[in-house]
């Protein structure tokens, strides 16, 4: 494990960071969906059980959910790429035989159709013969769907979550009792989607510094135990940069708590600047801020410790310039420690950068 690097004297030896280059290159990119969290885990399960249901109720063999909004409760929104831009509405289907769903962005003007009638239940009872679908995706590619009704799912605050759908490769009519079943089943997803957005944001909350916005420190070390855990799983290096306000003390006492608040808001907006989308950023307490860095060794968080460092310079600070203290702690797969060495290596890196300087005054 790597530690205590300065701009002036770095004691990083490796002089390759090629994940890093890399990961720098396509950082504005939107990247295809995918996520291991466990706090997302919920969704595709139930999604599977409510179109299978829908399916049976509905006597069809195919059905889907089509999600319009981009909250639907998920801890990190799944995004597709569609010609090279993010799009945050996705698709999910179950086809004959699976025993899951799977995600595949198909067609969208029947679920957009649908969804400006809510509470109520979009039947096309042969897509090949209405002029307005005819040629669209869902009826001329695979699976060639001729029958689709769908019905709205609205949130409690009125945003459009999505649609449920079923679908069918052959002309047909739903029965009066088929919709009423359908719609029930719509209703209760609708119920578990709103509810589970609920619950994920006040988890949120909790996982939220009130001042700056930024991750508290129970969400720092929830999220320092997930990425060390794939640390372990890919043999990827992980890196942990920890940064405070040098002479914050002095100067919440000559310009006031008040400033010493704003400061901390400016300088958290500072420091998520350079990061990466996989980058995680948290208030640790007080005026020290802690950085985790995956996919990302000593040279690569060298370089991420010199940008951090020219955005505070660069900055037009409120009263008068500061300085921040910055220390880092790389480990890589072939180095046994554990995340708490981690962290008190990177925090030690700091303190050790703070107090073997020449002091002045704020």
């Amino acid at each position: 494990m790597h530690a205590q690097y300065t701009p002036e004297r770095s004691i990083f030896k490796r002089s390759t960071s090629a994940h890093r280059a890399l990961s720098e290159g396509t950082a504005d990119r939107i990247e295809l969906a995918h996520t291991d969290s466990d706090a997302d885990a919920w969704l595709e399960p139930a999604l599977s059980d409510f179109i299978s249901l829908a399916s049976s109720v509905c006597g069809t063999p195919m059905g889907m959910f089509s999600q319009l909004h981009a909250d639907i409760g998920l801890q990190h929104p799944y995004l597709s790429v569609n010609n090279g831009r993010g799009d945050a509405r996705n698709q999910w289907w179950r086809f004959p035989g699976q025993t899951g769903v799977l995600r595949n962005a198909v067609d969208f003007s029947l679920c957009e159709m649908a969804a400006r009638t809510p509470g109520q239940i979009t039947e096309v009872n042969d897509l090949s013969s209405d002029l307005r679908f005819a040629t669209g995706a869902l009826a001329r590619g695979n699976p060639a769907v001729r029958f689709y009704a769908g019905v709205p799912l609205v949130s409690g605050n009125g945003d459009t979550l999505g649609t449920l759908c079923v679908m069918d490769r052959e002309p047909r009519t739903l029965t009066p009792a088929q919709r009423d079943a359908f719609q029930k089943l719509a209703r209760q997803l609708e119920a578990q989607i709103d509810s589970h957005r609920a619950m994920q944001k006040l988890e949120q909350q909790t996982m939220t510094d009130a001042l700056t916005g930024i991750g508290n420190r129970r969400s720092f070390d929830s999220r320092l135990r997930e990425e060390w855990t794939r640390h372990l799983r890919n043999a990827r290096p992980l890196t942990m940069l920890m940064v405070d306000v040098d002479y914050f003390k002095q100067y919440n006492d000559t310009y006031g708590h008040p400033a010493g608040d704003a400061l901390l808001v400016q300088l958290a907006r500072v420091l998520r600047s350079p990061l990466r989308a996989s980058d995680f950023l948290a208030r640790y307490g007080g005026d020290e801020f802690s950085l985790i860095l995956p996919d990302t060794d000593e040279t690569g968080a060298m370089q991420v410790s010199d940008r951090i460092k020219k955005a505070v310079a660069r900055v037009k600070w409120p009263h008068t310039d500061i300085e921040i203290s910055l220390g880092a702690a790389t480990v890589t797969p072939s180095e046994m420690c554990d995340f708490s060495a981690l962290l008190h290596a990177a925090d030690q890196a700091m303190y050790q950068r703070k107090h073997g300087r020449n002091p002045r005054n704020a």
